[in-house]
């Protein structure tokens, strides 16, 4: 893992991720925890992404500048125009994903919420990179002092087995960013992040069905969803969704 600039191999696949919750679940009003995020060519993220949601920003949402914090933003009470413009931006075929676990998901002994969720976005990246004919995939987290540890702990000492669509070995490579660095990839990521934990916590209260949001985010898009909610992982690591 490195602090530096981004600097990648243009025949790269790059995934932005955040979390959400706490990893030990003490949180009474949202005992969850999960990551999130979006990814795609690294030779296409100006075009799909990065323009598209600096654009964005700049014609609806304040600045191109300023940085968007999806938490800051639903309170601010937004606008319907504003709503419209990330429903349309969330319909650009980049790769999304999200992994939640709650306070009823049945873990191993030894295994804590990080490291499990961890494992289940190693099949998220196999599954990213199986038909592409990329070298390299790049993990950018958004750093924080609380969780980079645990980050490291479980990417370094298990990187996954990642092959791409010739059989050959996908190398493997992480980063953190600074959130405050308004790169639109984090801000994203941010953005599902927090719309994966608000569908969770809905289903947790007892609610049905999508809210619109995560319809939006995960079914509303050209690429097929990428969502998990684990009620449980074996001591194999097999992983049994529900």
């Amino acid at each position: 893992m490195t602090d530096d600039n981004l600097v990648l191999p243009v025949n790269s696949f790059i995934v932005f991720i955040d979390e959400t919750g706490v990893e030990d679940l003490s949180d009474p009003g949202n005992p969850t925890f999960g990551r999130a995020g979006c990814g795609c060519r690294y030779s296409e993220y100006d075009e799909i992404i990065r323009r598209p949601w600096r654009r964005l920003k700049r014609e609806r949402l304040g600045g191109s500048q300023k940085p968007f914090h999806a938490v800051e933003f639903e309170r601010s009470k937004p606008t319907r125009r504003q709503i419209g413009g990330i429903n349309e931006f969330m319909r650009r075929p980049f790769r999304r994903f999200g992994v939640m676990l709650d306070k009823t998901t049945i873990l191993p002994n030894g295994m804590d919420a990080h490291k499990a969720i961890s494992l289940v976005t190693y099949t998220y990246f196999a599954r990213f990179v199986e038909n592409l004919d990329v070298e390299t995939v790049a993990l950018i987290f958004e750093g924080s002092r609380r969780g980079d540890g645990l980050v490291r702990r479980d990417y370094e000492k298990s990187a996954p087995n990642l092959r791409n669509i010739y059989g050959r070995t996908v190398n493997f490579e992480g980063y953190f960013m600074n959130k405050n660095s308004a790169e639109p990839g984090l801000e994203v990521a941010d953005l599902i992040a927090h719309t994966t934990s608000r569908q969770r916590r809905f289903e947790l209260k007892g609610g049905a069905g999508h809210l619109k949001d995560f319809q939006m985010t995960y079914w509303d898009n050209p690429i097929p969803p990428e969502f998990m909610a684990i009620s449980s992982i074996s001591i194999s690591e097999a992983i049994d969704a529900g």
